[in-house]
């Protein structure tokens, strides 16, 4: 998910990627590595999404110290999602995930389906804005309203778009998540 977010937000396109299979124009990320990935036959000829994984030994100090020419100040460190069997003092976690995972909009009186952005962002009860709330991904600053991907004219938008909100833990019960619905025009 965090990966479709940053592909589409950087919109890289990924239909000369992955040439032996029809991508549409609106169809989520996922659904495209899910047909890759079922694929019968791979014919790739050289292009792709390669990416490769090593497991390094010790926790993220030792790992920094040893394989410092792999882990340096700028390699994002995301915490895993989920809280671990053993609790070790010191540890806090708040953390609040929210994933926008689809919606449907009717035509209205438009010939065709509108292009909707959903923009979240957090506010406390009196509804001022808390800045740079919203993390989109691991790596990134805090941003005080997220803007979903726009998908051009789709009534049912599937998004799976997953950011963290981070709030003190004494704010949480004092602060809300608001979402606008707003039509945005191919020429914007």
């Amino acid at each position: 998910i965090a990966m479709e977010t940053y592909i589409r937000q950087r919109q890289l396109i990924m239909s000369p990627l992955i040439t032996s299979h029809g991508i549409g124009e609106n169809e989520p990320l996922t659904s495209v590595f899910n047909k890759v990935i079922a694929a019968k036959e791979v014919n790739h000829k050289g292009q792709g999404l390669w990416v490769s994984l090593k497991l390094l030994p010790g926790d993220l100090a030792q790992v920094q110290k040893d394989f410092s020419h792999l882990v340096d100040r700028s390699t994002a460190v995301a915490r895993k999602m989920g809280f671990p069997e053993i609790i070790l003092p010191g540890d806090v976690r708040n953390d609040i995930y929210v994933t926008l995972i689809q919606g449907e909009f009717d035509k209205g009186k438009k010939k065709t389906p509108k292009n909707v952005e959903v923009t979240m962002s957090v506010h406390d009860e009196e509804g001022n804005l808390q800045e740079k709330a919203i993390h989109p991904g691991a790596g990134y600053e805090g941003v005080s309203e997220y803007k979903s991907v726009v998908y051009y004219q789709v009534k049912q938008p599937c998004w799976y778009e997953t950011v963290k909100v981070a709030i003190a833990i004494e704010e949480v019960s004092r602060c809300h998540l608001r979402f606008t619905f707003r039509h945005r025009s191919s020429q914007e």
